[in-house]
């Protein structure tokens, strides 16, 4: 990847920026032009959630930053981040924030992984508020969970702005379900609790012990999990709606046999502390449960539905491009018997007396819900629908798991009015590889057969990108990018649902099980981060990856019960460097129009489009800018620090508009772990425009002459925000420091 700034350190960048514009230092200190420009719009002005839109698009619809002048934006403010409180050291998970920053009336919101929250003013980074959740190290102990991690993705927060009954959650708030399996609704305008609650719903925060366990607490609350299996403690997904006053959750599975069963749950937070709706599940009863195992049970969820398939190009398009609509096996028009034939004893929980051995008795195995990009709300056609999606079987290899594994790595639509499932897509059958369908989904509206069609768009990890039907669930056209690009092995293609030799194939790799083999794409993905959506060019921009790897069969033995996913990674592939692409894909055909190389790294994070431009960040370090209609460079700005979440785009409440993102490193990464920083960006000499948002308690914007940095310690109180010791460190110094630090931390110059 070129770079418009080689190897210089950012407090050079800052500098030389300053000295040839000094409006860069403060964007109140610009003039307005004598024709300004119109005001913005709230979805201009604001990004308001994770993915940019309740549509998950990725996209804010401003124009002021655009192709022709986006070269110029630079550096406005930094923000840095305090590390891990002294009560966490010890506690396994990231730096920094890895959630993209919520950007809405002039405030931004970030929520570290180990849970300290910020308000910041988008106009300078001063800090407007912070608290610092209660989590707790042993926070997990008795709820049947692993071990804490501080590990949050995209769609673990969501901004609300409605009163809920008597909850005591009453206009702007801010929501976050944080790695302790709690919810915390936390007033926007001043950081103070209004109500918290566990997904687990009858313990109460803090009172987990082994001695209350039982039907109402923790694992075991859900219905038909085997009370020895576990959900992992990473933090996970919410979706709310605030005209019906409810919160749909669940919780994520481990990789392992000993995962969970797959739930959904509804919550009625109109009252505190919240009722529960419903729940329903997206995997079978467990044996040794307090519900019988049931083999008819995918049978019963198919005939149950209105749509069902499960995507199975056939060898025809191995390499790759765009794939019909008829590239999928529909459980809905199978025969009674072949339907019985491809879902009786689906997931196993009958088990061989070999199995039984091996898994001492306890379930084979199951799914959780998926992550890493938010949740749905159905509009006009699918008003009252809620789209979801899952992960990826646990274990991912082994002999006792027959069958396709419904509902794994899949979309769904799941009525919200009582929690039934409504339609599915399984992108993978008896997924062997972590194929998850975790990350990206969004909604637009497309022309299909003459007809105005809502449509779901969906990424998942084996690098194909899915056009929906949104009411019917019905593959419309599928893409995953040409060899030449996505260089994918015959060992990852999908498998037929309706070959029952595929269906119990014990492990992916053709040699024999002891011997390693390289696999692409492989647990890192092809498509491991959230696309964005432009409907002003009616495009799709993905990022695929090529990362092989070498991996080896562990067989899933008593011994090794819960232990093993069922492979294990030996290296990296030595014969082929890390690389990625971005294509630009048109969303009415699902045809490639332009697609640009990046040498030397995958690409794990998200991607944002706005005015023309599609933004992408780097674990390099790098921020790379690309015209939207052909993939051209507009700037390749190297920051210093890694970079691995989608880039933010909204306005201070004078109407600058801004770049956002956080520096910080992730689980899969090309760059080393730092407590990480805020970033802002902006146009060098542009005037500002007024916003049509107003807000009481709207903050205002700093009218300094120099960008400072504000830093907090907080100890957090039950009451909200205690009193800070605040300091300002000028920005120039700060910058100097961080980014020197990087430049040595990481040893190299910027990606080539």
């Amino acid at each position: 990847m070129k770079t418009s700034v080689t190897a210089i350190s950012l407090s050079i960048l800052f500098i030389l920026s300053a000295i040839s514009a000094p409006a860069v230092l403060a964007a109140a200190n610009s003039t307005p032009s004598a024709l300004a420009p119109a005001p913005l719009t709230t979805m201009q002005a604001n990004w308001a959630w994770p993915n940019g839109n309740n549509f998950g698009q990725d996209y804010n619809p401003q124009t002021l930053v655009n192709s022709s002048n986006a070269q110029n934006l630079a550096l406005s403010w930094l923000f840095p981040l305090p590390t891990h409180p002294t009560a966490l050291l010890s506690v396994s998970g990231g730096l920094g924030v890895d959630t993209a920053l919520l950007i809405i009336n002039g405030s931004v919101y970030a929520t570290t992984q180990y849970g300290q929250v910020f308000d910041l003013n988008a106009a300078n980074g001063d800090v407007i508020w912070t608290d610092v959740l209660p989590i707790q190290a042993n926070a997990t102990v008795g709820q049947g969970d692993g071990a804490l991690q501080l590990h949050l993705h995209d769609g673990a927060e969501q901004y609300t702005t409605a009163s809920f009954g008597n909850s005591g959650v009453s206009g702007p708030t801010y929501w976050i379900d944080a790695p302790n399996h709690v919810v915390y609704a936390i007033n926007a305008l001043n950081g103070k609790y209004e109500m918290n609650f566990t997904v687990y719903g009858a313990c109460a925060p803090g009172t987990n012990t082994p001695a209350s366990r039982g039907t109402t607490c923790g694992v075991t609350s859900v219905q038909g999990n085997n009370p020895t299996e576990v959900y992992t403690t990473l933090a996970t997904n919410i979706l709310i709606d605030q005209a019906k006053g409810v919160m749909i959750t669940s919780m994520l599975s481990s990789s392992t046999a000993n995962a969970a069963r797959c739930f959904f749950r509804e919550w009625n937070i109109d009252v505190n502390p919240p009722t529960l709706n419903w729940e329903n599940y997206c995997s079978p009863p467990q044996v040794g449960s307090n519900v019988p195992v049931n083999p008819n049970w995918d049978l019963q969820q198919v005939n149950g539905m209105s749509g069902a398939q499960i995507f199975y190009p056939g060898p025809a398009y191995a390499g790759g491009g765009t794939i019909p609509g008829s590239a999928v096996v529909d459980l809905k028009t199978l025969s009674a018997t072949q339907l019985n034939a491809t879902l009786y004893n689906d997931w196993g929980q009958i088990e061989s007396p070999a199995c039984q051995v091996e898994t001492g008795g306890a379930s084979p195995g199951a799914v959780g819900a998926g992550w890493g990009g938010q949740w749905l709300l159905g509009t006009g056609p699918t008003a009252g629908l809620a789209f979801v999606n899952t992960g990826n079987r646990g274990p991912y290899a082994g002999d006792c798991q027959p069958g396709p594994d419904l509902w794994a790595s899949s979309i769904l639509a799941l009525n919200e009015t009582n929690g039934q499932w409504v339609w599915g897509f399984q992108t993978s059958a008896h997924d062997e590889w972590d194929f998850d369908c975790s990350w990206w989904q969004a909604l637009g509206n497309e022309t299909v057969n003459g007809v105005n069609t809502q449509v779901l768009w969906k990424t998942c990890k084996d690098g194909y990108l899915f056009e929906l039907n949104a009411k019917t669930g019905a593959l419309i056209w599928a893409y995953t990018p040409p060899n030449s690009i996505l260089n994918r092995l015959p060992v990852s293609l999908p498998l037929n649902p309706l070959n029952e030799t595929q269906m119990t194939e014990v492990y992916g790799c053709p040699t024999v099980l002891s011997s390693p083999c390289v696999v692409n794409p492989t647990t890192h993905a092809g498509f491991e981060n959230e696309p964005a959506y432009d409907p002003a060019l009616n495009m799709i921009f993905t990022a695929s990856q090529n990362v092989p790897s070498l991996e080896q069969y562990v067989h899933p033995n008593s011994t090794l019960y819960g232990k093993t996913s069922g492979f294990a990674l030996i290296g990296a592939a030595e014969t082929s460097a890390d690389n990625s692409t971005i294509e630009g894909v048109n969303a009415a055909t699902g045809q490639q129009v332009w697609s640009h190389f990046v040498a030397t790294e995958g690409y794990r994070g998200g991607i944002t489009v706005s005015g023309g431009v599609v933004f992408l960040t780097f674990s390099s370090g790098d921020i790379l800018m690309l015209n939207a209609q052909n993939g051209n460079v507009v700037k390749d700005l190297y920051i210093g620090g890694p970079l691995n979440v989608v880039p933010s785009i909204g306005a201070t409440t004078s109407g600058q508009m801004e770049v956002i993102f956080p520096i910080t490193a992730g689980s899969v990464t090309w760059g080393t772990a730092v407590p990480g920083d805020i970033v802002a960006l902006t146009l060098q000499n542009v005037a500002a425009v007024t916003t049509t948002v107003t807000t009481s308690g709207a903050v205002s914007t700093s009218t300094t002459t120099s960008v400072s940095v504000s830093v907090s310690t907080v100890t957090a109180s039950s009451g909200g925000v205690s009193s800070t010791t605040t300091y300002g460190i000028a920005a120039v110094a700060v910058i100097f420091i961080i980014a020197t630090g990087y430049l040595a931390m990481r040893g190299r110059k910027p990606a080539s």
